[in-house]
């Protein structure tokens, strides 16, 4: 075979392995901007690991002492970055707990609050009307009462939570809890089996 010929069919084979590449590096979408109340870790870590959650979510609140552990574990090499993702077609209390969750962000209390909402999971989540739960979390994670109050009377921080949402499902999130360290997705209680070795795989590339 020529040159030119062992050129062109090295190209055709390489090619759609840039490709895949090239597909891996983009396909699951942007990330918008979080604020700095959702996001715990060291700011400056190598590694960023993105968490698609819902409050009412059962295995969200299961994985919760895991991601607590790989945080202390990997402490100073890590970033978490909480993203609302409430499925509300199953879980008819999650936009409420969002939107609660999201209002304690607004008085940086949002990890307090979050935390608290999974520990009682079990006793808001059947409830017609979760108000006083959430009231009773805000109180119990020393929020400014009647700021908490307002901000949960007024629908406008739902746009936050919706437009997490719409990003969960542009970069095909379809379960939660789901993460993404790095470009690496994780689904469910996959990320308490494989997580560890994810992260250090990201910290040393």
């Amino acid at each position: 075979m020529t040159l030119p010929r062992l050129l062109a069919a090295s190209f055709l084979i390489l090619a759609p392995v840039a490709a895949i590449q090239g597909i891996k590096q983009t396909s699951w979408g942007p990330i918008l901007a979080a604020p700095a109340a959702r996001q715990t870790g060291d700011p400056k870590a190598k590694v960023t690991i993105v968490e698609y959650s819902d409050f009412q979510c059962p295995s969200c609140a299961h994985i919760r002492p895991t991601v607590e552990q790989f945080l202390t574990l990997y402490k100073g090499k890590v970033r978490l970055i909480y993203k609302y993702y409430p499925l509300t077609r199953v879980h008819k209390n999650a936009m409420p707990a969002a939107h609660a969750a999201e209002c304690a962000a607004r008085q940086n209390h949002f990890w307090p609050y979050h935390d608290r909402l999974f520990e009682t999971q079990m006793s808001w989540a059947p409830l017609l009307d979760p108000a006083t739960s959430f009231m009773a979390i805000a109180q119990g994670t020393h929020l400014d009462m009647p700021k908490f109050q307002s901000c949960y009377a007024d629908p406008a921080p739902l746009a936050v939570v919706e437009q997490d949402a719409k990003e969960a499902a542009d970069r095909a999130v379809s379960a939660t809890p789901t993460f993404f360290v790095g470009d690496e997705r994780l689904v469910g209680q996959v990320f308490a089996t494989d997580g560890a070795r994810t992260i250090e795989r990201a910290i040393r590339q």
